[in-house]
């Protein structure tokens, strides 16, 4: 049998085209999968965390055992509202405003020494719920979120008021001062409002991003360079995003003003709430990065092979 004729010119080019057609397609494909992956990452977590009223006091729950940032808490907490009393109170009378500068010192040990009881450690969790209910719409018991961040540490405080009531017999009436507090400045309303909202479309989202993903392998002839594009294009997306997180997070802090008490506790669960979102982001991160490496190399392996098969012709 004579051998059979080469493909005309045209046709080759015709392929060619094809070919190259199908990689592009599959690579934009896969780098709008890659973005809403780095996108979805946060936006699951916030709706797990953040939206969800048992997430979040699940995750900032857990400074409830945190012993020397509530003891801080409390310390910070009753010294402020001693400093009022003093101002207020002060005589003039240097043994009676030592007196009076003694029992603050022994009301913020009182304090301090509260905060391992379990009484103090279930009221910071009600002081959570309430934060939460306060400013988050879904599950809560708000219609629309405040303006500005408010913070409902009135149960905590309740507790320090009875302790150094019944130590000292002096009421400090911190839980009625400074129990709940709203942040100015702080204009949460409207990142809570639009946050709410984005995280009703993770589910659809996460059903687009896995379609995207799929067309992207199917329509392309190179799929092993395919799945390093989602791979190392869903982790590039995940450092943009890191980024952004960080930035919104050093924004957020500077505007939480100079209540101590404030910024105290509002610090805390901001590290706490970043802490969790970026240990998921890791492990995105990381499974992105493996997906990414086997793509490359497999890319590499069938690329050389396809070489090595090319027989030089007379």
């Amino acid at each position: 049998m004579s051998p059979s004729a080469p493909p005309a010119p045209g046709h080759r080019s015709r392929r060619r085209a094809a070919t190259v057609l199908r990689t592009g397609l599959g690579a934009v494909l896969g780098l709008t999968a890659a973005a809403l992956v780095a996108v979805l990452v946060p936006l699951h977590w916030a709706q797990d965390t953040l939206v969800s009223r048992e997430g979040f006091t699940q995750v900032v729950g857990t400074l409830a055992q945190d012993e020397p940032f509530q003891e801080e808490l409390a310390r910070t907490a009753v010294e402020q509202a001693a400093d009022r009393i003093m101002g207020e109170q002060a005589t003039g009378v240097g043994f009676l405003d030592r007196m009076l500068e003694n029992a603050v010192r022994r009301a913020a040990d009182v304090a301090v020494d509260l905060t391992s009881e379990p009484a103090y450690q279930r009221a910071w969790t009600q002081a959570l719920t309430r934060t939460h209910e306060a400013n988050v719409p879904v599950d809560g018991a708000v219609d629309t979120p405040p303006k500005h961040l408010v913070l409902d540490i009135g149960p905590v405080l309740q507790e320090v008021d009875a302790a150094v009531q019944r130590s000292l017999g002096v009421d400090i009436g911190l839980a009625d001062r400074e129990g709940r507090v709203t942040v100015p400045g702080s204009n949460t309303g409207r990142l809570i409002e639009a946050g709410t909202r984005l995280t009703e479309l993770a589910v659809p989202l996460t059903w687009a991003a896995a379609l995207l993903a799929a067309l992207a392998l199917l329509v392309t002839r190179h799929r092993f360079a395919t799945l390093a594009v989602l791979g190392l294009g869903t982790l590039a997306g995940l450092g943009v995003v890191w980024l952004t997180v960080e930035e919104g997070v050093r924004r957020a802090s500077g505007v939480l003003g100079p209540d101590p008490v404030v910024r105290l506790a509002a610090d805390r669960v901001l590290v706490l709430l970043t802490g969790s979102l970026g240990e998921q982001m890791v492990t995105a991160a990381w499974i992105a990065g493996i997906t990414g490496v086997v793509g490359l190399v497999g890319a590499i392996l069938v690329s050389g092979g396809s070489r090595r098969g090319v027989r030089p012709t007379a």
